[in-house]
């Protein structure tokens, strides 16, 4: 299991508005874990434990540690049952004269000179970078969903055309195109945006397997016998936003700049996703404007039929409209 880690530290505002968050693996034990705040001197400020639990993204638990001062010549020990993980520092070096990282040097990760209203932030290459404040996040782990294959569950980024992808009608079918696309979901574009968390176990024993985050109009495969009669169908696919506020589903604020990934097929699939079943990308004609116009010419390269876009077929199961969504929620809690 991998150690935990500093992902974000704000240290310019009050001691009230401070905050030090860290990562680690999915359901560790966090009990023997400490953060230490460090005096410029290199005396121990304060000893800490990791904070409040803020969810999880993508196989990492985040927790935040808040109202504790971290001075700006200051430094900050992670540590783990005694041991220092990482000492680090801001506008200069400090060595510690006391407590866990007793003559240990911080390592300098950068600063976020006088602007209140920035952190030092864990990029996705590993390297610290200034930004505006992303408390409760961890962007690098966004494209992290877990797709199940004939070779096991694989990470969706590491996915190319040809994987064999287990779907639920027919045993295996092979990509024929992945896309990604990166958004914008601050202001008011949160809503359109920002993505969807379905939490571990909402939906049933495991499922999700852990917590699965998705666009707000990707569609969620559903199942209930009580469907049948008020929709001719037991399986029905459920546009994720529509499940807002259903069994602790809701929209996420601390991903500002999410990165979706899609997945193509010869035909619409449901497919399994961090263990719970999904649809693939189906291009209809809302979802192929929403392309950068590269990514849409790749497209249309390979799948030239998909110019007319009615001949790729029906989707695989009934697409609920918004105003269905809560009679289905309705009977299948009645159910």
């Amino acid at each position: 299991m991998a150690d935990p880690y500093f992902t974000e530290i704000r240290y310019r505002s009050n001691s009230s508005n401070d905050f030090i968050e860290v990562a680690i693996d999915e359901g560790t034990d966090v009990s023997g874990i400490q953060i230490v705040v460090y005096n410029p001197s290199g005396t121990v400020r304060s000893i800490n434990d990791i904070g409040d639990y803020q969810g999880t993204m993508l196989g990492k638990d985040v927790y935040s540690l808040s109202g504790v001062g971290v001075f700006k010549e200051g430094a900050i020990a992670l540590v783990q049952d005694g041991t220092v993980i990482d000492f680090i520092s801001f506008d200069n070096e400090v060595t510690a004269t006391g407590g866990p990282a007793d003559g240990l040097t911080s390592t300098q990760i950068g600063s976020t000179g006088n602007n209140q209203n920035t952190s030092v932030q864990l990029d996705e290459n590993g390297n610290w970078t200034t930004g505006t404040l992303n408390e409760g996040t961890i962007p690098c782990f966004l494209a992290g969903t877990k797709i199940a294959t004939k070779r096991g569950e694989v990470a969706v980024e590491d996915l190319r055309p040809g994987d064999m992808v287990v779907v639920r009608d027919g045993g295996f079918a092979p990509i024929r195109w992945i896309g990604s696309v990166c958004t914008n979901a601050r202001g008011g574009l949160f809503e359109q945006n920002a993505p969807i968390r379905i939490p571990r176990g909402s939906m049933g024993r495991n499922m999700p397997a852990r917590d699965l985050y998705v666009s707000p109009n990707h569609r969620i495969w559903m199942r209930d016998a009580s469907f049948e009669v008020v929709f001719a169908e037991q399986e029905v696919l459920i546009p994720a936003k529509h499940l807002v506020g259903w069994s602790g589903i809701q929209q996420v604020n601390y991903v500002p700049e999410p990165e979706y990934f899609h997945l193509l097929f010869d035909n619409h699939q449901i497919i399994m996703s961090d263990g719970m079943l999904t649809e693939s990308f189906h291009p209809g004609e809302v979802t192929m404007d929403q392309f950068e116009h590269e990514a849409r010419d790749e497209l249309l390269r390979l799948f030239p039929e998909l110019i007319e876009l009615a001949s790729y077929g029906d989707t695989a199961r009934r697409c609920l409209k918004s105003y269905e969504v809560p009679l289905a929620l309705k009977v299948k809690s009645a159910a």
